[in-house]
């Protein structure tokens, strides 16, 4: 393997979580990480956010730029366009619960409220994360300030290692069904991101913080519905003491108010340094 066959093949950014992506040529990024990745959620009666663990079909909602904002569409519904910065956004802040981290959101509006809540057939609540937020990344050796993300800022996997799962569960998988952020491509054996500990994307380096514990959402599938793969083989091929790895997290390796930078598909990746161990799931 040679570092100069290493490269950024695409880019994925996830305006509202567990919602549709959309590809991108460029990104900017911000200390919470990619510019609009994951600022919106559908928050349920409990204040935790909806995803697809939950509603399979949520898969279904696609997410495309447009000017000022998205276009949101879902199978027999009218389409909706959500602004970056709506109108109709409450001032009045409403607590959210991410995977134990206390956090908070603004309601974007009734009427985006109702467009959900119709599309998923049960109540939840649009919310936008204030810029003023503090939520910050804990339990874990990096600090990063987060979005409604699960726990890192940044999501990597390589086509190596989609071809590799991809053959041995049966299921014809994309980098899609991994809801990534970063995908690399390169002449390099698969699942030798496991053992990176820091890397160079174009001029941005980041510190892989820990290797990626799958859950279900992999296993929907591009009808919306829950199937069994990959997640099975999965456990059966690659299981570790706190979850089943697949791709990595990267934090940006600066300190967390001077995260800025740009990524661009094409982008020359360097691994800058790897381990003898993988990298861990942690619980």
């Amino acid at each position: 393997m040679t570092d100069a066959a290493l490269t950024l093949s695409a880019l994925y950014i996830y305006p509202i979580k567990s919602a549709g992506g959309y590809v991108v040529t460029q990104t900017q990024i911000e200390p919470r990480g990619p510019r609009w990745d994951r600022r919106f959620a559908l928050i349920g009666p409990g204040g935790r956010p909806v995803t697809q663990r939950d509603v399979p079909g949520m898969r279904l909602i696609r997410v495309q730029p447009q000017e000022g904002g998205w276009e949101v569409e879902a199978p027999g519904h009218p389409s909706l366009f959500l602004p970056e910065r709506p109108a109709s956004l409450s001032t009045e802040r409403r607590h959210v619960q991410v995977w134990g981290d206390a956090t908070e959101g603004c309601a974007v509006g009734p009427e985006f409220d109702a467009w959900f809540s119709a599309v998923l057939g049960r109540p939840v609540q649009l919310m936008q994360m204030p810029e003023d937020t503090e939520r910050w990344q804990t339990g874990k050796p990096h600090r990063s300030r987060l979005s409604y993300v699960d726990g890192n800022p940044f999501h990597l996997i390589t086509e190596a290692s989609v071809a590799h799962l991809s053959a041995a569960s049966g299921r014809a998988l994309t980098a899609a069904e991994f809801r990534p952020n970063l995908v690399l491509s390169g002449v390099f054996p698969p699942y030798a991101e496991d053992f990176w500990r820091r890397i160079r994307v174009g001029e941005v380096e980041f510190d892989v913080v820990e290797s990626c514990g799958r859950c279900a959402v992999i296993n929907v599938t591009a009808q919306g519905e829950a199937g069994a793969e990959p997640l099975r083989t999965l456990a059966r091929t690659r299981r570790q003491p706190h979850g089943l790895p697949f791709g990595q997290h990267l934090v940006q390796a600066a300190l967390p108010n001077e995260r800025r930078g740009t990524l661009r598909v094409g982008d020359r990746v360097e691994v800058l340094g790897r381990a003898d161990a993988p990298n861990p799931v942690y619980p």
